[in-house]
């Protein structure tokens, strides 16, 4: 009888091994990837009627129709799976808009990685060459002296060459928004809260996370002085 347990619970022990093997290798298996690109002109404003295509380069390489370019939430412009690791091909990215000149680039899809890109488009007959430049998603959360989630605060980074992003933190208190690797001075304010300054924060892939204490006691306090 023991022996009959024994070889059971090593059946089972076996049964949960092959199990985990199995959601494991589909993890490996599946995970997101591709692009999220914002079209604007040069002044940093959302180009309306940009058209986004993109091509196979050779007949071999097949583009799904899940990643081919969509108009996301954002109001940036996604190709993206979360189905297979990566699309293999070489590819053509073709953006045109009426009022600037075309734009094209070669490229292939990044292997579980989500890239974002700020693509500024010239104006027809500019003799100034489109960029295109790679983001960081800043993001983090904005709570008070309870730890309780503050509300509609403006977060905004302003950069050493002037450009200026901003957003706004949600119910939960969480903010997020996608900006340029550098040196930044990120302003926080708010009705209630005194406004915080972080001078020459660094942001980078590794260091884009930013959580902003606020105080809701020294607002009032100021009140009544």
């Amino acid at each position: 009888m023991m022996n009959t347990l024994k070889r059971l619970d090593k059946m089972v022990a076996l049964v949960i091994l092959a199990l985990a093997f199995s959601f494991s290798a589909k993890a490996q298996e599946d995970c997101l990837y591709g692009f999220k690109i914002y079209v604007r002109d040069g002044t940093g404003k959302r180009i309306e009627n940009a058209k986004l295509e993109a091509s196979s380069l050779a007949e071999k390489d097949k583009l799904p129709d899940d990643v081919k370019p969509r108009l996301g939430y954002s109001g940036a412009y996604v190709m993206a799976s979360d189905e297979g690791t990566t699309v293999k091909g070489n590819f053509l990215l073709r953006v045109s808009a009426e009022g600037f000149e075309t734009y094209e680039r070669q490229f292939n899809f990044p292997v579980c990685e989500f890239q974002i890109f700020e693509l500024k488009l010239r104006p027809k007959g500019s003799a100034t060459k489109a960029s295109f430049e790679r983001l960081v998603n800043l993001h983090g959360k904005v709570f008070d002296e309870e730890m309780k989630p503050f509300a509609n605060a403006k977060v905004q980074a302003t950069f050493t060459d002037g450009r200026i992003y901003q957003t706004t933190s949600n119910a939960y208190g969480y903010y997020e928004f996608d900006v340029p690797e550098g040196v930044a001075n990120i302003r926080v304010t708010g009705s209630r809260i005194p406004d915080i300054v972080f001078d020459n924060f660094k942001i980078e892939e590794v260091n884009s996370v930013l959580n902003v204490p606020v105080c809701l006691k020294c607002k009032q306090k100021e009140s009544k002085n």
